[in-house]
């Protein structure tokens, strides 16, 4: 795919069973790859947001986008440009020993907020939330064989502006 780039995708929907499912399944069975999918409540009663990040060309995002809109829990859809939105990514990681911990926390020089929240079997366990741009970028950097133990990513979390 040439024209191929992150594409983030906010859908606001009733807060119901089935939802989630229905939406990801519509994905899958137009062969759509989601990267990224986080669901939590808002601020509104009974609504919340799904933000959804695939790589996909603009053009193939509108046709899922108009096809996710039709499901009649849906009550908002937005292709998000990232101009628009403030993302973060929560990492947990687990890293071989506090000297590797110690060097990531001395060299980054990304715009994340990295620390250690705990430690198991001198093993320590450290934090890191970003923009997915940043988290992206410093997971780039480590050696995810000889240094990280563990890592989990929590998935993208999009608020449009």
């Amino acid at each position: 795919m040439p024209n191929a780039k992150k594409q983030i995708v906010i859908i606001k929907v009733e807060n119901k069973a089935g939802v989630l499912s229905k939406v990801t399944a519509l994905c899958r069975r137009r062969r759509y790859n989601i990267q990224s999918l986080t669901v939590g409540t808002t601020n509104q009663p009974g609504i919340s947001q799904i933000t959804v990040v695939f790589e996909e060309d603009k053009d193939r995002i509108n046709q899922i986008a108009n096809q996710i809109n039709k499901l009649i829990e849906v009550i908002n859809i937005e292709v998000a440009e990232p101009k628009d939105v403030i993302d973060k990514e929560l990492v947990l990681l687990i890293v071989k020993n506090k000297k590797i911990a110690d060097r990531f926390l001395e060299k980054t020089t990304h715009n994340i907020e990295i620390k250690i929240i705990n430690s198991y079997e001198d093993q320590p366990i450290m934090q890191i939330i970003g923009s997915g741009t940043e988290v992206e970028h410093f997971i780039d950097e480590l050696d995810l064989e000889n240094e990280v133990v563990k890592l989990v990513r929590s998935g993208l979390i999009a608020l449009k502006i």
